[in-house]
């Protein structure tokens, strides 16, 4: 699916005026010149000029529609694999903190791998070493702790 550089120009200004809202409500800082709304904002107007570039762009290019389907959209294998990755990700959005990573990543991970045709005996091995190694990397090199919901108790 293609947009139109107008639409997302629009798109972007919209964002950058919503942060510039957004940081005024910052509180100041004693003693300082600029505070913590400061380099949000300069991203934000940064963002409005790249925007108006790209619709000085658009105006000046040839005439598309506003939103052009690819090919892929109707294609309903590879329609069903977008909507499995983008329901895969809400749901352990949705389901971590209360299942846990430990419960929700395995079951995530073995969806995707038996819709995109894995075999079972190949990838419950794999939606359940992956999310371990995941784990090691997040946890311990990284320290960024991933939510233990249901298994809290049992955390290490």
């Amino acid at each position: 699916m293609k947009l139109h550089d107008g639409l997302i120009a629009a798109l972007l200004i919209a964002l950058a005026i919503a942060i510039l809202l957004h940081v005024r409500t910052f509180a100041s800082m004693p003693g300082q010149a600029f505070g913590p709304g400061l380099f949000p904002s300069v991203i934000a107007v940064g963002m409005i000029l790249s925007s108006l570039v790209l619709v000085v762009g658009a105006l000046r290019g040839a005439r598309q529609p506003l939103i052009e389907i690819d090919t892929w959209v109707r294609t309903p294998r590879l329609l069903l694999d977008f909507c499995l990755a983008a329901g895969g990700v809400l749901f352990y959005i949705l389901c971590s903190d209360w299942l846990g990573y430990f419960i929700t990543a395995p079951i995530a991970l073995l969806a995707f791998l038996i819709a995109t045709g894995t075999r079972f005996v190949a990838a419950l091995p794999v939606a359940v070493v992956v999310p371990l190694l995941i784990h090691y990397i997040f946890y311990t090199l990284l320290k960024v702790p991933l939510p233990w919901g249901l298994l809290t108790e049992h955390a290490w």
